[in-house]
């Protein structure tokens, strides 16, 4: 039973861990409702073979009560009943029966007394250690929610080396935008690019996108791209302006490096959604695996054993096809836009190209981050970040299509 015990804690660790290290990646899935029912699922059999074990530990306990407990009395009262079997100790020459067994009888408590508050203050010190350092804890946990509920940051939300004259920095407050959910569209209007921390990358962004157009994203690292798609998903808060984008479930994001969550073959092409909400939507295993061709993935199913297969597929996986694997997952949700961050960079031109041409098929919009030169024939306009604040968004033409990169 504790090899089992071991065993479903380190699941439930790596559950948990790997809930952590791709957290931002499923927060732009909207996976949170999977994955609880992942981690819950953990959970409960980790907990029910606990029940188990601790009913086994109070059985156990129950009999070792018995042996220990009370044998070791019977034992005890015996050494100390050993003087007064002795012909010429002082308590049996001097004093009534009545007295020697009040002695014995009180020598006997005290020892159990004795024995019983040495260790209850042994146990009492360190269950209190524990508790102090669990209340710390939960303390802290309870410091930091309150801050994140009142949009409160470990540094003051100050733009860099930005004076109105000579009075104090600019204040940024978070939450001070405004984000009106709208079909078909993707609008900036004077929303400010801004880290939690307070890093103002950009002052004030505004370009709007229609759906039908597909925009390539460009600049150098540090230059507030992934801020641009953190404000996008809402993980960042909106420091000022209007950002109009479409509801959520309409706006889809594939990373770089593509999040393989735990469960079937099926369930990394479906994910964030189940199985039984798939057969809601009236999806069935053909089209996935039509989808699985055009990503040329189609040997898969083969390999891997069929849609109910179930492996560690960050492990199993090779990085072209995870990236695949997302493309498709893509192909399934079929929103109005998609956010690619260097999503296909493990794949081959000619797969890409193949990949980028169906989703024009399909009528979604792509916002795409990429350093490739073949990608910019499939994109409409380009939006160029120079790192210092400063932006372009442009058609692309003939010219900025040969020469972009």
């Amino acid at each position: 039973m504790t090899v089992q015990e071991q065993k479903l804690e380190g699941e439930f660790r790596y559950v948990n861990s790997r809930l952590i290290t791709n957290s931002e990646e499923i927060a732009f899935y909207q996976g949170n409702h999977r994955e609880q029912l992942t981690l819950l699922a953990s959970f409960f059999k980790l907990t029910r073979h606990l029940r188990n074990f601790l009913n086994f530990r109070v059985m156990m306990g129950f009999i070792d009560n018995i042996v220990a407990k009370y044998v070791a009395i019977t034992v005890g009262f015996y050494a100390v009943s050993r003087p007064f079997f002795a012909v010429d100790h002082n308590l049996l020459t001097k004093g009534t029966e009545n007295d020697r067994f009040k002695h014995y009888y009180t020598y006997g408590r005290m020892m159990v007394k004795m024995a019983e508050g040495i260790g209850r203050l042994v146990l009492s010190g360190r269950e209190m250690n524990k508790l102090a350092g669990l209340t710390a804890r939960v303390t802290q946990l309870r410091s930091v929610l309150e801050d994140v509920q009142r949009g409160k940051y470990t540094r003051t939300m100050v733009e860099k080396n930005v004076q109105n004259g000579n009075g104090p920095p600019a204040l940024l407050a978070p939450g001070a935008g405004r984000i009106i959910y709208q079909d078909k569209i993707i609008k900036f209007d004077k929303v400010p690019l801004v880290t939690p921390n307070g890093d103002v990358l950009i002052k004030e962004l505004s370009f709007e996108v229609k759906s039908g157009i597909n925009v390539l994203v460009c600049g150098p690292n540090g230059c507030g791209k992934s801020s641009l798609f953190r404000h996008l998903g809402e993980l960042w808060p909106i420091f000022g302006g209007t950002l109009t984008k479409p509801p959520k479930g309409k706006l889809f994001y594939v990373p770089q490096r593509p999040y393989m969550t735990l469960g079937t073959l099926r369930d990394q092409v479906i994910y964030p959604q189940t199985r039984e909400e798939m057969v809601r939507r009236g999806r069935t295993d053909e089209q996935l695996n039509r989808f699985l061709e055009i990503v040329q993935l189609s040997y898969l199913t083969t390999r891997e054993g069929g849609w109910d297969a179930v492996e560690d597929w960050m492990d199993v996986l090779s990085g072209g096809e995870k990236q695949r694997i997302a493309m498709a997952r893509l192909f399934y949700h079929e929103p109005q836009f998609a956010i690619l961050d260097e999503c296909t960079s493990a794949v081959s031109v000619d797969v890409e190209g193949q990949m980028y041409q169906y989703c024009r098929e399909m009528g979604i919009s792509l916002f795409t981050v990429s350093h490739r030169k073949s990608l910019w024939k499939h994109h409409d306009h380009y939006l160029q970040m120079d790192g210092r604040g400063g932006y372009v968004f442009e058609a692309i033409d003939s010219d900025t299509q040969q020469f972009g990169s």
